[in-house]
């Protein structure tokens, strides 16, 4: 019955499309099949965009007002969606008469169309079937989830791993909905798998308000879902495909401001979206500034000068109603929106020189390159270190460089945290170059070249930076499908579009039967695994460990355990197992929460190494040593 109640926030989107849905006298014929795009800003798409934010933001603010009252738990939770529900339910049945039968017409898109088809199902099926095991979300973006639970807010407590409370929290927001729903986390997936596909109908409305035709769009939405990076992130429950599509949504909106002045409903839309991407990771603020900036200068050049100025306003608002009780609680715990400085330090440059810039541009873009051919890796890679050089920069300069990464590196594989995508790469590089020069793309182009300045600027290069810059990639991808819409109409270049695409299509296959850390086939299957051994995955040889340590205090009857804990070393699994258990960090990092005297548990769990422990655990308690990282400890009598 629990699972059942995960279709709420389902139906409530669907119904509060239909709501937000024009009326069919309101809405143009569909453009032919070679035409540009509609850019009509109240099409379909742009309802489908428009009620996900808005019920992707209510679900944020919701949580936040929730914990004002202490009531982050189940029972509230499925009354709000219930709520929900019945509102939009009758919103939707109000409307329902008022518009026709949309009509599909795919044409020579349908070659496009059913491969891709094909592989979202297949990200489906992979989805479901998978336990949540990412190494990030084992380590931070899930415990958090079950620390709100457990205190009932989503405010600061003690911990040792910093980035629970550091970072924001949007799509854990949402993930935490869907806990509470169904009591457990095994739709989780489905959060990234949905923001694909809503980023894909964001990029291909893009690629229409360009001046795309229909098979255009088709191709953008296809480079979009092809990208290896974002196939793999499509089964997890990391957010930067999260971020990359609330992205691609600001982009289509502000898009729409191109042409005319923005109604109230715009704004909303805007500020709403701009908001969904500040609270949810900070690296999708490189691309939303200038997205922001385009948007502002098109109203500008309209001679809307005050209700420019009044609808930032109200756009700066909302996105604070979003992000703001987040930042806050920062701020307050560590004296800064951002974080301890040595946190931001440790991602963000400290270069912002234009020859740093050119060479840590350079190698983002070199790392999203890569191929299976090592020799044309050493060559790219030497190519990029030779510039170096001659600007006078360390090609592993710390200052922008983050501390465990060595540029090159190798990292051809399908790896959800690491995959390069070079197909899509290139496609969207050559597709800004030649926008820049051609006068109805210029002025978006200009734009995805300032979120490129800006990303290398800020972002640190590192082993899994290709996952961090989607949200700059994915405002890209509509110059890819426009130019590739226009250049496939010639007979003479035709059968390479199709050679490149289905190359993109085949190695996007691979990503699904035979991707880390969740593969369909093969060895390590998910259907060869089970639920325990899914989630470690990553970590194999902690599984026993974990189990053990689990069975330990299962043993002792400890009701309050202590957690010491290592570096990016695992605290979920412990949450989702002892359910009947209070579990609390015996060391904080967070300079208002000090960590509980170790006479106030019953049991001690270490994931540490031996030293580390010993610095917490009392001399005379008894101590259990797992494995060089793993141990349980319990006082005397216990």
């Amino acid at each position: 019955m629990t699972g059942l109640l995960a279709l709420l926030p389902l139906a409530t989107l669907l119904f509060a499309t239909v709501a937000l849905r024009p009326r069919a006298a309101d809405t143009p014929q569909e453009p032919a099949e070679e035409t540009p795009g509609d850019r009509n800003p109240r099409d379909l798409r742009r309802t489908v965009i428009q009620a996900a934010v808005a019920v992707c933001a209510a679900a944020i603010v919701s949580v936040e007002v929730l914990s004002l009252f202490g009531a982050i738990a189940a029972a509230p939770v499925i009354v709000l969606w219930a709520l929900a529900t019945l509102a939009t339910g009758y919103l939707a049945w109000r409307r329902m008469p008022r518009f026709g039968r949309p009509t599909l017409r795919l044409g020579t898109a349908l070659s496009v169309a059913i491969p891709l088809g094909l592989l979202v199902a297949m990200e489906l099926v992979l989805a479901v079937a998978s336990s949540p095991n990412n190494f990030d979300s084992n380590h931070y973006h899930l415990a958090k989830i079950e620390h709100w639970i457990a205190n009932g807010d989503v405010g600061v407590y003690a911990t040792i791993q910093t980035q629970q409370i550091i970072l924001v929290p949007g799509s854990e927001y949402l993930l935490l909905h869907l806990r509470l729903l169904t009591g457990g986390d095994g739709q989780f997936n489905l959060v990234q798998w949905g923001a694909g596909l809503l980023g894909a109908v964001a990029v291909s409305r893009c690629a229409a308000q360009l001046g795309a035709g229909r098979l255009g769009q088709w191709l953008a939405a296809a480079v979009f879902l092809t990208t290896p990076a974002i196939v793999l992130e499509s089964t997890s429950t990391q957010n930067d495909l999260v971020v990359a599509t609330w992205v691609a949504c600001a982009a289509t909106i502000a898009l729409d401001g191109v042409h005319r002045r923005a109604t109230p409903a715009d704004v909303l839309a805007l500020g709403a979206t701009a908001g969904l991407v500040v609270v949810t990771k900070s690296t999708g603020l490189m691309a939303l500034a200038p997205v922001l900036l385009f948007w502002g200068i098109c109203q500008l050049r309209q001679r809307a000068i005050g209700r420019t100025a009044a609808a930032t306003l109200a756009v700066v608002a909302l996105i604070g109603l979003l992000a703001g009780p987040a930042l806050f609680r920062v701020h307050e715990a560590f004296g800064s929106p951002l974080g301890p400085d040595a946190y931001r330090a440790g991602l963000s440059t400290q270069r912002h020189d234009p020859a740093a810039v050119l060479v840590n541009g350079l190698r983002l873009g070199a790392s999203t390159l890569l191929t299976p051919i090592p020799q044309v890796n050493e060559a790219v890679g030497k190519a990029v270190v030779e510039v170096a050089h001659r600007v006078g920069v360390d090609p592993n300069d710390p200052a922008i460089t983050q501390w465990r990464s060595v540029f090159p590196g190798t990292r051809w594989k399908p790896d959800e945290d690491r995959s390069p995508y070079p197909i899509q790469s290139a496609l969207v590089l050559v597709a800004l170059a030649v926008s820049l020069f051609a006068r109805p793309t210029r002025p978006y182009a200009a734009a995805v070249l300032g979120a490129f300045i800006l990303t290398a600027a800020i972002v640190k290069w590192q082993d899994w930076g290709n996952r961090l810059i989607l949200p700059t990639f994915a405002l890209s991808v509509p110059l890819a499908g426009y130019w590739l819409g226009r250049i496939v109409r010639r007979k003479a270049v035709a059968a390479g579009v199709a050679l490149v695409m289905t190359g993109a299509f085949a190695y996007a296959y691979t990503c699904v039967l035979l991707g880390q850390p969740r593969r369909l086939i093969g060895q390590g299957s998910v259907f060869t695994l089970d639920d325990w051994q899914e989630r470690f995955v990553r970590m194999p040889d902690q599984a026993a460990s974990y189990r053990t340590a689990i069975d330990d205090v299962r043993a002792s009857g400890a009701r309050r355990v202590g957690m010491v804990m290592e570096g990016d070393l695992w605290e979920y699994p412990f949450q989702i197992t002892l359910t009947d258990v209070e579990l609390v960090s015996m060391e904080s990092g967070v300079p208002t929460r000090p960590a509980p005297s170790v006479t106030s548990v019953d049991a001690i769990i270490c994931v540490a190494p031996v030293d580390v422990c010993g610095r917490v655990v009392p001399a005379d308690w008894r101590l259990h040593q797992i494995d060089p990282l793993v141990a349980t400890a319990f006082p005397p009598g216990r």
